[in-house]
C-alpha cells in the first residue's frame, strides 16, 4: 500500500474531489484550514480564507497510487496552462503505508 498526502488550496477542493472520484477513491481523511508556506507562497490561517490549504490522506494500492499521481500531474499542468503560470497550488507526496491495526 501507499499513502498519498495531497495538499491543495481550499478553493480547488471541487477539482481534487472530482479527480478522486474519477479514480474511484472513496476512502480518505480530509483536514481543513492547514497553514504553511511553500513555493506557491504563504497561506494564512483564517477560517475559510481563500488562501487556506486543505490536506487529504488516502491509503491506496501501489498501482492506484501511481495512476492518481499521473492524474494529479495532468491536473496541475492543465491548470498551469489555463492560468498562464506554473503556480497551481497542489502538492502530492507518496509515502510507504502499512496497516497495522
Amino acid at each position: 500500500m501507499k499513502m498519498l498526502l495531497i495538499v491543495f488550496r481550499q478553493s480547488t477542493v471541487e477539482q481534487i474531489h472530482a479527480l478522486l472520484k474519477e479514480y474511484d477513491v472513496n476512502a480518505f481523511t480530509e483536514l481543513h484550514n492547514v497553514a504553511g508556506r511553500g513555493e506557491t507562497g504563504p497561506n494564512v490561517q483564517f477560517f475559510l480564507s481563500p488562501g487556506t490549504n486543505s490536506m487529504i490522506l488516502t491509503a491506496v494500492s501501489e498501482q492506484l497510487a501511481y495512476r492518481l499521481i499521473d492524474g494529479f500531474t495532468r491536473l496541475k499542468a492543465e491548470e498551469g496552462i489555463r492560468q498562464q503560470d506554473n503556480t497551481f497550488p497542489l502538492h502530492v507526496f507518496l509515502l510507504p503505508c502499512e496497516q497495522v491495526v
